[in-house]
């Protein structure tokens, strides 16, 4: 059997499918890279966009047309709100919490009748990594936080962090393998190990870092999704510290309003993300900052907007992702009126990418002429394409002798907002 992964939405979604590769191998069947040649069709979904879900509306219809033709299986799973999930429980043979991912072979057995070997929990199946240098490690899955805009309490459930043994031993194995960047992920990797239930122990996650850091190798640790509510003085202090863990920091800011941060249940004001990345800027004085950023929320005046710019204009983000709103099924906002305009939001966000385009543009001239380590990887042609520690993209002419996966020195010649490029020392 032969199966096929379309994965929709964030890094953990990735994450996810590189278990469900590890569970599927396990039994026997082959990862296909081309869709026409699968026997199961797998969709790992994301209910966080509305454009994420139509676009699975979208293959629908491709899906059912490969079943006339041939016997075929399509797979659902992912995060899924329970409205998404009434509405696309007849278009899949198999829908399955991503939790449950242990009984996808018996799942599929049932549709095939083939033998199949018992999977393990969730979070302790070893992943079957897409890359041989790169590596996504889930630390925690769900949420607490029930930001109102926001399916992931709903579709994934509430946190759950994993044992630091368990992360340790993955980041232990994946180094000795070769790996030279991992990233940790979590809904909130801040909040981690605080549903171990230890009172003496106030911060895990940051233990968490220690000991990773301790680990010998030469290797970058990223980790993502921050919280700024979570981001705490005692964090910030220990990332200087760390050998490991690149000056990269991905802080979600969503508005720079406080009455609409309020009405998206995000717990700080502008001034308190304003002082956060004031205090990280003075302990990682070279840190690279990125963001995600919602436009067009419910209510949300052009003046409310003009804050959300202010605070773009003021921390100097060298990348952010900017969504238009969009109501998710089953969240608090979408009881709210959506009343921006389609073309207000599509305004508002023309106006940020502006601004972003400025800011990442002012920071990448610093670097020109200087001397930064990059990692490799990805090659076209007659150019190789690496990673600075603030994961910006360098493109370098090709060198035979240098090798995805690999640790290169380059001086940095010129720069784009979104590009730089460089020549090997």
């Amino acid at each position: 059997m032969k199966y096929y992964l379309w994965i929709l939405g964030c890094a953990m979604n990735y994450s996810d499918a590189e278990r469900i590769s590890s569970v599927l191998d396990s039994i026997g069947y082959k990862k296909v890279e081309n869709e026409d040649d699968a026997d199961i069709f797998i969709v790992v979904s994301c209910s966080v966009r509305q454009s994420a879900v139509n676009r699975i509306y979208g293959k629908i219809k491709d899906l059912k047309e490969i079943k006339t033709k041939r016997p075929f299986i399509s797979v659902l799973s992912g995060c899924i709100l329970k409205e998404d999930y009434k509405k696309l429980e007849k278009a899949f043979d198999i829908i399955f919490k991503i939790d449950d991912l242990e009984k996808l072979p018996e799942l599929i057995s049932q549709k095939t009748q083939n033998s199949t070997k018992e999977s393990s929990d969730y979070l302790q199946i070893k992943p079957s990594y897409d890359s041989n240098f790169r590596a996504f490690v889930p630390i925690s899955t769900g949420c607490n936080n029930f930001c109102t805009y926001c399916a992931v309490p709903y579709t994934r459930g509430r946190e759950k962090s994993r044992l630091p043994e368990e992360v340790i031993n993955e980041i232990n194995e994946l180094v000795k393998n070769g790996y030279k960047e991992i990233t940790l992920l979590g809904q909130n990797v801040n909040s981690y190990g605080h549903d171990f239930g230890d009172k003496k122990d106030n911060s895990p996650f940051i233990d968490l870092l220690r000991n990773i850091d301790k680990i010998n190798g030469k290797f970058r640790i990223y980790f993502y999704s921050n919280h700024p509510k979570d981001m705490t003085n005692d964090l910030i202090n220990i990332l200087p510290k760390l050998k490991h863990f690149p000056a990269y920091i991905h802080l979600p800011l969503q508005s720079g309003n406080d009455e609409v941060i309020k009405r998206m249940n995000r717990h700080y004001t502008k001034e308190e993300y304003l002082e956060l990345t004031d205090k990280i800027k003075k302990a990682l004085p070279n840190v690279t900052f990125t963001t995600d950023i919602i436009v067009g929320f419910p209510g949300e005046t052009k003046k409310q907007f003009k804050d959300t710019k202010d605070v773009m204009e003021k921390v100097g983000y060298d990348m952010a992702f900017i969504a238009q709103y969009s109501p998710r099924p089953g969240t608090i906002s979408a009881k709210l009126e959506d009343n921006i305009s389609k073309e207000e939001k599509r305004k508002r966000e023309d106006i940020l990418q502006k601004v972003l385009s400025e800011t990442a543009l002012k920071n990448n001239i610093k670097l020109v002429g200087k001397k930064l380590e990059v990692l490799i990887d990805g090659q076209k042609k007659n150019k190789i394409y690496g990673r600075t520690t603030g994961f910006k993209i360098v493109e370098i002419l090709s060198n035979d002798a240098v090798k995805v996966g690999e640790f290169i020195n380059i001086e940095v010649t010129s720069d784009t907002p979104w590009k730089l490029k460089g020549k090997i020392l």
